[in-house]
C-alpha cells in the first residue's frame, strides 16, 4: 500500500491551519485521503462511529478544551490499539522547548514540524510510514 492510499487526520482548532493544510494535502500527490478535525474528540468520534482510523495525524498542540498533549495523555491506548498505530506528527506555532522535551517524551509522536505546513514537510511526515 502506498501513502496514496494511506488516510492523514489534520487535527487543528484554527479554521485557517486547517484550509491551508487542506490545500497542501490535496494538492500533493502523497495522499488522496484526508479528514479535518477541529479538535482530537471529533476525531475520536469519528472513528467511534465506524470512521476509517488514519495511519498519519497532523496534531496542533495548542487547542481548548484539551491540547494535543493531553490528547495522547487521554487516549494513548486507544491509538496504539488501532491497526496501523498511526503516525503522529505535532504540526505547531511553537518552537517552545518546554513543548519539544514534552513532545519527545511520547512515544507515538514521530515528528515536530512548524506551522504553517509546507509540501516538503507533508512528504517527510509520509517517510515516517511504513
Amino acid at each position: 500500500m502506498d501513502s496514496r492510499d494511506k488516510v492523514v487526520y489534520v487535527i487543528d482548532d484554527d479554521r485557517m491551519d486547517r484550509k491551508f493544510a487542506e490545500r497542501i494535502i490535496s494538492r500533493s500527490e502523497v495522499f488522496d485521503k484526508f479528514e479535518l478535525f477541529d479538535g482530537p474528540l471529533a476525531a475520536m468520534q469519528f472513528i467511534s462511529d465506524g470512521g476509517r482510523p488514519p495511519e498519519l495525524i497532523l496534531l496542533d498542540i495548542n487547542m481548548p478544551p484539551i491540547s494535543g498533549f493531553e490528547f495522547l495523555e487521554r487516549y494513548a491506548s486507544q491509538i496504539q490499539a488501532l491497526d496501523p498505530v498511526p503516525v503522529v506528527v505535532i504540526v505547531s506555532t511553537t518552537v517552545n522547548p518546554a513543548d519539544l522535551d514534552r513532545a519527545a517524551k511520547f512515544p507515538l509522536i514521530k515528528k515536530f514540524l512548524c506551522k504553517p505546513l509546507s509540501p516538503e514537510q507533508l512528504a517527510e511526515a509520509a517517510s515516517l510510514l511504513h
